[in-house]
């Protein structure tokens, strides 16, 4: 199961143990056997927003990061950041795990085309999915996914919302300008390479 879709899914209890981490805003991958870290997550986080948990494991980074007066007990809104150290995981498969996993654990789920493009000169594969209703949560649920294969590990950011549930033939309830503002973040989410300006440039 994957974490963040877990997430959605079940209650996040146990992310309350996890040791909140400083914010920053461009995330390193494990260092290189050199011990030189050139490629970064690029991002700016949401206003006001805070990170409320984050685990590390042998091959992975995921920080979980929460909107003003909301917490990993108590949440409609929340972000995941993970960091992947697997430089051939392809973005388009680990989209796919996360649509198989809505599959298995909503009552219904609807997942968007999947969409791959190039940013910043790295392969992208975005998409969203809903879920009508958790299957342990009794929650309704919409994640919104961006994958990036850098040249040193996989990058995941993903949006999630939950709340009432709602019927197959229903749109999730959503706010419309919640949407927006997911659309505006996502797209502005990069990974850069200060060791290779030409293709991977990093803001200065």
């Amino acid at each position: 199961m994957l974490a963040v879709v877990a997430a959605l899914l079940v209650p996040v209890t146990g992310w309350a143990q996890m040791r909140p981490q400083p914010r920053q805003q461009q995330a390193p991958p494990p260092p290189s056997p050199s011990g030189e870290v050139t490629e970064r997550l690029v991002m700016t986080p949401p206003v006001g927003w805070t990170i409320g948990g984050s685990s590390v494991s042998q091959n992975a980074l995921t920080k979980q990061m929460f909107p003003p007066g909301q917490t990993a007990e108590t949440w409609n809104e929340m972000m995941s950041i993970q960091i992947m150290a697997d430089a051939r995981a392809d973005p388009r498969e680990h989209i796919q795990r996360i649509v198989e996993a809505s599959r298995t654990n909503c009552e219904a789920s609807g997942p968007s085309p999947v969409t791959e493009a190039q940013t910043n000169g790295y392969p992208v594969a975005t998409l969203t999915v809903t879920c009508t209703k958790g299957r342990q949560s009794g929650m309704g649920g919409l994640v919104a996914v961006k994958a990036i294969r850098g040249g040193s590990a996989l990058y995941v950011i993903q949006r999630i919302w939950r709340g009432q549930p709602f019927e197959r033939n229903e749109i999730a309830p959503v706010p419309s300008d919640m949407l927006q503002e997911w659309s505006a973040f996502l797209r502005n989410v990069s990974v850069c390479d200060s060791n290779d300006p030409t293709r991977h440039p990093c803001p200065k």
